[in-house]
């Protein structure tokens, strides 16, 4: 007796062999049950995440001048794009500097304010002394200005999202 055949016997008291087809759609239940467990698993596992605390945008701050400093729980985050102009479809480097954080990971999510333009996450890299960078590309909007929001998101004690805005002007 196979193995599987041992199995029926022990679930089900059948001690019949069992054929092809019904092997097979046994099969296909267990595959299926284990696919819902694990989706199911990971739906749990997202929705246990707490969502970063958000700060206020800075009322006072344009990154097409220069860098923006904002303050965050005892210290403070630096955040600048460049060039300067943030022309649309070239590279762009990302820089955060952190002054008294010590934060265990940083990500700039850019999203479009007044057309969604999907997802623009970057993973910065630390370059030490507190100095983190990336780069990226901002796609071409059919509108003429785009408005954007640069979120940094940085994990300390808890995780913080601070949005820096921007805007960017078509050629």
């Amino acid at each position: 007796m196979s193995k599987f055949a041992a199995y029926v016997v022990l679930i089900w008291g059948v001690e019949e062999p069992v054929n092809q087809k019904a092997r097979g759609a046994l099969t296909l239940l267990g595959f299926a049950l284990i696919a819902a467990a694990a989706f199911h698993g990971a739906r749990i596992w997202q929705s246990a995440r707490v969502a970063p605390v958000r700060v206020e945008p800075a009322a006072v701050c344009d990154l097409r001048a220069g860098p923006c400093r904002q303050a965050l729980a005892g210290g403070s985050v630096t955040f600048s794009i460049s060039p300067g102009e943030i022309p649309l479809m070239k590279p762009l480097r990302l820089s955060v500097t952190t002054e008294g954080l010590a934060p265990e990971g940083l990500v700039v999510e850019i999203r479009g304010l007044n057309m969604a333009m999907g997802l623009n996450r970057t993973q910065l890299t630390p370059v030490g002394g507190g100095h983190w960078a990336g780069e990226t590309i901002l796609p071409v909007c059919s509108q003429r200005r785009m408005e954007w929001e640069a979120a940094v998101l940085l994990d300390l004690e808890r995780r913080y999202e601070l949005p820096f805005l921007f805007h960017t002007t078509r050629p």
